[in-house]
C-alpha cells in the first residue's frame, strides 16, 4: 500500500473534531504520503488538551484550519454540521474525507455532488465519505467471491448491531441521541456501517420493513430498531440493532446458494478476519482458496480506508463514493419512513419521495 504516493510530497491533513478524530489522527500516522498537520476543535478545553498531546497547531474553527493550506480536511465534527462544513472545505479547494452520517438527507446528499463536480472540475478536490467496515480481510475476501461470481444466489443474511450506551455517552455530549445534533438513533450513528456492509455483500435491497422504539436511554431518537428486507433476486435480509446489549459486539451472517460467510464479532471492526467460509461445494471452494491466493490483505478500518484515499489521489477510483453514501442514506430514510407507517419501503426512493428532504419525524 502507498506505492502509488511515494513519488510525491505528502499530502498536508487537517482533523476537524477531536471525539473520533482522535482515533482518525492515530490513523493517519500509518498512512504513507499523508501527515496530519493541524487540529481544529471548538472546545477550549479540548482543542489546548489535543494540541499538547500531538504537538500539532490546534485552532477554532475550520477557516483558520483552511488558512494552514492543509490537502486534506477530514471532518469528525457532529452530524449537523458536516454539508456546511463539506461545502466550505471543497470550495477552498481542499480535498474532504467525512465521518458518518455524512449528511442529514437524501436530498442533501444530491446537493453535495453538485458542489464536489464542480470543486473536482474547479480544483480537483475530491470527497470520500467514511465507511470504514469495508477495509478489512474477512470483508475484503468475500467481496472478491461476490465480484467472481462464486457465491451464488443469497438466500438469507442477518446483521445484529448489539452495543451499549449509558447515560453518561449522552450528557457527554447532548447532541447524541437527538434530531437535529446526531440526525436521529442508533439507525443512522451505530448500524448504518454494518447495514452498509451487510448489502455491500449481500446486495442492495429492494424493501423494507421496520419498527423502531426507545427503550436503553432516555432521548429524543430510537435505541431499539429491528428490519427485513429484500434483495433484488428475492433474498430475504434481517436488521436488528441495539444500544442496550450487556456485552457489545456486531455480527453478519450470508447464506449464499454455494456458501455460508460468517463475520468477526468485534463490535467496532466486524470486517476483520478471520471469517468463517463454509462452502457446499468443494470446487467452488477450492475456486475461492485460488482466487484468494492471488490478494494481498491491506490495513482494516480507517487506516485501510484512509490508504486507500491517499492512493487514489489524483484521479483514481476512490474507496467509497458518493454514491455508496446516498445508498446508505435512502436505507435510512426508507426504514424511518417504514416504521412511522407501519408499510414496507421501496428502495432506491421514488424522485418524489416525500422523505427525500428529511427522515426527521414531522
Amino acid at each position: 500500500m502507498g506505492d502509488l504516493v511515494t513519488d510525491r510530497a505528502p499530502l498536508r491533513v487537517g482533523v476537524v473534531g477531536t471525539g473520533i478524530g482522535q482515533l482518525h489522527l492515530l490513523c493517519w500516522l500509518e498512512v504513507v504520503g499523508a501527515d496530519a498537520v493541524a487540529i481544529a476543535e471548538i472546545d477550549p478545553d479540548r482543542r489546548e488538551r489535543a494540541g499538547r498531546d500531538w504537538g500539532l497547531p490546534a485552532v477554532a474553527s475550520l477557516e483558520e484550519l483552511l488558512e494552514f493550506g492543509v490537502d486534506v480536511v477530514d471532518l469528525c465534527t457532529p452530524p449537523a454540521q458536516h454539508e456546511d462544513q463539506i461545502v466550505r472545505a471543497l470550495e477552498a479547494g481542499a480535498h474532504v474525507i467525512c465521518e458518518k452520517p455524512l449528511v442529514a438527507s437524501v436530498a442533501a446528499c444530491d446537493r453535495i455532488a453538485t458542489v464536489a463536480a464542480q470543486a473536482r472540475a474547479a480544483t480537483g478536490a475530491r470527497l470520500m465519505p467514511i465507511q470504514q467496515y469495508r477495509f478489512g480481510s474477512g470483508a475484503a475476501r468475500a467481496r472478491a467471491l461476490v465480484d467472481a461470481g462464486l457465491t451464488g444466489r443469497l438466500y438469507t443474511a442477518s446483521s445484529s448491531t448489539w452495543w451499549r450506551r449509558d447515560p453518561p455517552h449522552y450528557r457527554e455530549a447532548p447532541w447524541r441521541g437527538t434530531w437535529h445534533g446526531a440526525l436521529g438513533g442508533t439507525l443512522v450513528n451505530h448500524a448504518i456501517h454494518l447495514h452498509d456492509l451487510l448489502t455491500w455483500i449481500g446486495g442492495p435491497l429492494v424493501e423494507v420493513l421496520a419498527r423502531t422504539a426507545t427503550r436503553v436511554n432516555d432521548t429524543e431518537a430510537e435505541d431499539c430498531a429491528v428490519a427485513i428486507g429484500t434483495t433484488a433476486d428475492g433474498g430475504l435480509v434481517t436488521m436488528n440493532a441495539t444500544t442496550g446489549a450487556a456485552s457489545e459486539s456486531s455480527r453478519l451472517t450470508w447464506h449464499f446458494e454455494h456458501v455460508t460467510i460468517e463475520s468477526g464479532t468485534d463490535a467496532y471492526d466486524p470486517g476483520r478476519g478471520p471469517w468463517r467460509f463454509e462452502f457446499r461445494n468443494p470446487e467452488v471452494g477450492a475456486a475461492a482458496e485460488e482466487l484468494w491466493a492471488g490478494t494481498v490483505d491491506g490495513p482494516a478500518l480507517y487506516t485501510g480506508q484512509l490508504q486507500a484515499f491517499v492512493d487514489a489521489l489524483p484521479g483514481g477510483d476512490l474507496p467509497v463514493t458518493l454514491d455508496d453514501a446516498r445508498a446508505t442514506l435512502e436505507l435510512v430514510t426508507a426504514l424511518y419512513s417504514s416504521a412511522r407507517s407501519g408499510r414496507s419501503e421501496a428502495l432506491p426512493l421514488a424522485n418524489d419521495h416525500p422523505a427525500r428532504g428529511s427522515w426527521f419525524p414531522a
